[in-house]
């Protein structure tokens, strides 16, 4: 779908495209961007796993991974099997992960991340949580997400947090989509090729490769977070796929049986300790009260908002549409990570001065909200850190 204020996931890579695990790509697509979500230095692909599980929708087939960024992995071979179109897509497999009753954090409190691409360590000292590059359409190239995070590493002790838009930029790259609101992709049947008009078309098409770079990832993850947990952020703006003008549009029960699947392919390694943050699209009506009964909010521990910015200082998460920071956080029945968001084409928005206010964060901790990332805040971040805890009340929720 594409939404008045859709500002939300798509416009982040180019200010971390400098992340030196390969993740962040340049020149974000989308709303703010011009739709070239490419992984910077990620490794060639090993070609994935083969998949064993579940029907694939029509076509089935297996597509490259081509393109620029380190992508020369195939992504697997998929189960010859075909259902029609929007039908129920494979499971991905089992695993540990999802919500859980031990806390995350060390401390009950509000929390602050930051980028790892900022270097300042006194905002190093006060984050609790991090973020980095975005998980994209091609095999495992974060381990240096879990060098930094390691004992001695520059982030140490600080929980990652990743962004998976794995299945949304595997078929932008393979398909030659666009983000919604970009047109430079060109057009076929009378439509713009972009996610909201093809996006759910390709992704069932391409489901076993999708699959298979989930595994590749779970894998990774695995193998080098030596059992410290991680924290994903399921594709942005999933809610898109489910719009009157996708070609092959899913029902929101399918997105909801999709996104089950993606969590069981990401946490199919039981070796890694992982939790997952469902996305929260300030656009979806009635506080998503609809949209998110479709899905099994059990394996969830977070929801998200993811690249646009949001509102310390209002009830609406942006002004500009309908969604309460209550309203969704009683729909889901998580606490919330804000984020601050990009500007044009990935660029650095700056600091967003309003989430340093005590009386906004408490407002927002009441609605729900445990924790903050600045994705570009400046250097003098840290001590504003430490000014402003002592000002802040106990969280509603404690993750």
């Amino acid at each position: 779908m594409h939404f008045l204020g859709c500002l939300s996931a798509l416009a982040l890579a180019a200010c971390i495209s400098t992340v030196t695990n390969g993740g962040g790509g340049d020149n974000g697509g989308g709303e703010n961007g011009d739709d070239e979500h490419r992984a910077h230095g990620g490794a060639n692909g090993s070609g994935g796993h083969t998949s064993s599980g579940g029907a694939i929708g029509k076509g089935g087939s297996t597509g490259t991974g081509g393109g620029t960024g380190g992508r020369s992995g195939t992504g697997g071979s998929a189960t010859s099997r075909t259902v029609s179109a929007g039908g129920t897509l494979g499971s991905g497999g089992s695993g540990n992960g999802g919500a859980t009753s031990a806390p995350l954090f060390g401390d009950c409190r509000f929390h602050f991340c930051a980028g790892d691409w900022t270097t300042t360590a006194a905002i190093r000292s006060e984050i609790d949580y991090f973020t980095s590059g975005w998980l994209l359409g091609v095999d495992f190239n974060h381990g240096g997400v879990c060098t930094e995070s390691a004992s001695g590493g520059a982030l140490d002790s600080k929980l990652p947090v990743m962004v998976s838009y794995i299945a949304a930029d595997y078929v932008k790259h393979t398909h030659n989509l666009c983000d919604c609101n970009v047109t430079t992709c060109g057009s076929s049947g009378g439509r713009t090729n972009d996610l909201c008009n093809y996006g759910a078309q390709y992704i069932t098409q391409d489901w076993a490769a999708i699959l298979n770079l989930y595994k590749s990832n779970s894998d990774g993850f695995a193998n080098c977070m030596g059992g410290r947990p991680i924290v994903f952020e399921m594709e942005p703006d999933w809610y898109q796929y489910a719009g009157s003008s996708q070609t092959q549009a899913w029902s929101a029960a399918q997105t909801g049986t999709n996104m089950t699947a993606l969590v069981n392919a990401m946490k199919s390694n039981g070796k890694l300790k992982a939790f997952f943050s469902v996305d929260i699209s300030p656009w979806i009506p009635d506080n998503g009260s609809g949209w998110y009964s479709n899905f099994d909010l059990s394996l969830f521990t977070f929801g998200n908002t993811s690249g646009g910015g949001t509102d310390a200082n209002n009830v609406r998460i942006r002004s500009t549409n309908g969604m309460t920071w209550a309203g969704v956080a009683g729909a889901i029945g998580k606490p919330i990570l804000a984020d601050t968001g990009y500007g044009a084409a990935g660029a650095a928005a700056g600091e967003d001065a309003n989430w340093n206010v005590a009386a906004n964060i408490n407002a927002r901790m009441a609605d729900g909200v445990v924790g903050i990332c600045q994705y570009n805040p400046g250097d003098s971040w840290g001590s504003t850190i430490t000014g402003v805890r002592s000002q802040l009340n106990k969280p509603r929720y404690c993750p």
